[in-house]
């Protein structure tokens, strides 16, 4: 069925997006309040229609940077992936690179980065996948601006609360800067300052 506005596309898509449901309203309320913003994702659409498991955010963002529009950038190191995000996208820049050298070149400041690119295999060995999305942070910092968005997906606690994920060593960054977190659920943002 085709949407002619975002809000019909992403109605449809809500009730699909499991535990990320509330960090994207977050992220969408954010995205509204600015003007042709600038997106950047890492890790690309990689399984047809899996928005409770994979959270689908590539097919989000083109949809809204489609109906509202903005720029999409969304890397992913992986040549099939690449290739269904390029067919089942409208707007988005799909570019097949590895995360962190592609995010040392960006040149424009942006608005939302969205790290999602490292796989989890073990939550309880999350350094590969944490290590490497503090990498990505530490390539693109300077393109951060006061208010810029950063949100890291697949985060969870363990029975003892503690952190585990993609996200662990971000907010262990953040907490010794003092920048607390704009939302924490599945997925955790910042607000850059």
């Amino acid at each position: 069925m085709a949407h002619t506005t975002w809000e019909q596309y992403f109605a449809t898509v809500e009730p699909l997006l499991g535990a990320r449901q509330k960090g994207f309203n977050v992220i969408f309320n954010y995205l509204k309040k600015l003007k042709n913003p600038f997106v950047v994702e890492t890790g690309t659409y990689r399984e047809e229609n899996n928005y409770t498991g994979d959270g689908c955010s590539t097919l989000l963002f083109d949809n809204y940077i489609t109906f509202n529009g903005g720029t999409l950038y969304s890397v992913d190191i992986d040549p099939t992936a690449c290739s269904l995000a390029r067919a089942n996208t409208k707007s988005a820049v799909v570019v097949e690179s590895d995360s962190v050298k592609f995010l040392a070149g960006v040149d424009q400041k942006i608005d939302l980065l969205y790290l999602d690119s490292y796989n989890i295999e073990d939550w309880f060995n999350d350094w590969a996948p944490a290590a490497h999305h503090l990498k990505e942070l530490c390539a693109v910092q300077k393109n951060l601006k006061p208010g810029s968005l950063i949100v890291v997906d697949d985060n969870m606690a363990d029975s003892n609360g503690n952190l585990l994920g993609k996200g662990r060593l971000i907010y262990e960054l953040m907490e010794a800067m003092d920048i607390e977190p704009f939302f924490a659920q599945y997925q955790i943002g910042w607000l850059w300052e």
